[in-house]
This record gives structure tokens, sequence and C-alpha cells, in this order.
């Protein structure tokens, strides 16, 4: 099966890399995408992609916090008024339009990303490809019986309900996790994603937190102002097709999985189901 058929009729939005940054993370959230190509505006030609974890990385994760920090004195308002180019990914990973769906599995699974931009030989952006499409597209050949067991990752790390926003940033760039669930005296709680990230900056929540217009009014926002805590969870034993179509239906890339005592074992991502493919 070829990419472009999983990805036919499907709607990409992009920004150019002189788009603000606010502008972005508006376009992201009123879409509700987690990452957005970057184009050339007179011929589509795909010059970056900026995602979820850019944004994590932003406010507080890594190297492009400096943007705020060093550049603008912590300006928070300054700085997501610079255009998107300066955070943005250069090196895309890209997948051509004659791409099978085997080859974007293991784009998936070998180079830690969750979406991918199909493009022709010119490098012109033709759609975009993600781990939800995919598994979209396979569900119905998933084993009935299957169950997520062998596909949990169990080395899982998480947050408290005391942390703040910078050190959860610092944490999911540091690991490569755009999930976090939060634990409370070994009990799970809530859960912090990268996209919670997008929703915070692209709507009005950020702007309602400042009063100086310094990052720190929102960087040292603790996680249980923030935390999602209505978290839908599975349990070792769950079939892997039912846990699949639960992501999918729901919207969401991942569930924790908890015992009887809500003590957080493992989680399974939208990347372990794929794993069920790479056999």
């Amino acid at each position: 099966m070829k990419v472009t058929k999983i990805a036919k009729n499907k709607e990409v939005v992009t920004v150019y890399p002189t788009t603000t940054i606010r502008k972005a993370l508006m376009t992201m959230n009123e879409n509700k995408y987690r990452r957005l190509p970057v184009v050339n505006p007179g011929n589509n030609k795909v010059v970056g992609i900026i995602t979820s974890m850019d944004i994590v990385n932003f406010m507080g994760g890594g190297s492009k916090y400096n943007l705020i920090r060093e550049k603008h004195g912590r300006n928070f308002l300054a700085a997501i008024n610079e255009p998107v180019r300066e955070i943005m990914e250069e090196n895309v990973i890209t997948l051509k339009e004659n791409a099978d769906i085997d080859e974007a599995i293991e784009t998936f699974l070998t180079k830690n990303v969750g979406g991918v931009p199909i493009v022709n030989d010119d490098n012109q952006l033709i759609s975009l490809i993600t781990e939800r499409d995919t598994i979209r597209a396979l569900l119905n050949k998933i084993d009935e019986s299957e169950t997520i067991d062998d596909y949990i990752t169990r080395d899982v790390i998480v947050a408290t309900p005391g942390e703040r926003l910078k050190d959860v940033a610092r944490t999911m760039v540091r690991n490569g996790f755009r999930r976090l669930p939060v634990v409370s005296e070994e009990r799970l709680v809530g859960i912090i994603t990268s996209t919670d990230f997008i929703k915070l900056l692209g709507g009005d929540w950020a702007f309602n937190q400042m009063q100086t217009g310094n990052v720190r009014e929102i960087t040292n926002v603790r996680m249980e102002e923030i935390m999602k805590r209505d978290v839908i969870t599975a349990k070792e034993g769950y079939k892997l097709r039912e846990v699949a179509e639960t992501m999918i239906n729901n919207d969401i890339g991942a569930l924790p999985v908890v015992d009887d005592d809500l003590k957080v074992v493992g989680i399974i991502t939208e990347k372990d189901v794929l794993k069920y493919f790479a056999k």
C-alpha cells in the first residue's frame, strides 16, 4: 500500500518560514495538528517542519529556549513574534510519493517521528502521513487475540503535580518523550503531553497568565494547574486492536498502563502499536 493512498484527500496545513511562531501556534491549535510543514511560498518546497516538541523545546526544554532567554531577555511576547524559521527543524525527514507503508513504519520507528511530509522528486509537498493514519489503515490486520503486553514501554518517566512547566519541558526534550504521566503517591492523577503545550500557547491561556510579559509567568506554572486529569488508561492483558481503536477514536497518542491501584506500570503509544507490524 502506497503512502499517498493512506494520506489521500488529506488536507495539509502549512506555514511559511516568515510566519510568526505565534501564528504557527494558533494554526496548530485551531486545526488540532501536532506538526506543520514549513514551505516556500513560491514553489511549495519543504524547507522545514515545526512540531509540538519544537514548542516544548522553545518553552524551556532545550536550546530553542535561548530565543526567549537570551535574544529577548525572557520577554515571551517579543519572542513568539519571531519568524518560525528560528525554531523549526530544517533537516526534514520526508517520504517520496511512491514510498509504501512499510517504509513509513520503518521511518516512524527508527527516526522517532510521528509524522512525515510526502514529497515529489522536486521536494514539493504532496501530503503528510502520521502514525495514526498508518494505524487506522492497518487496524483490521491486528490479530484480535494479540494483547498489549509485548508492546508496552516499561521504562516510564513520570512527572509530579508540583513540578513546574519548565522542568517537565526539559525532561520531555532530554528523553524524547511527547507525554509524561503525572503521579502522586504512586497513583496516576493526570497526564501532560506536548500537544498540551500547543493548546496552552496557541489559545488564550498563556496571555491570561501574563502581567509583565516575562516567560517565567508561564514556565513556573505547576503541573497540577494544567495537566489533564481525565486520563484514559489501559491494563496489562488489554487487546492491542482495541487499544489502537481507543487511540484513534479519542484522538490520543498513548495510554498509560496501570494496575488495579492506579500505579503506572508502563505506557502504550502509537509507536508501540506500529511495532506489531514490524515484527
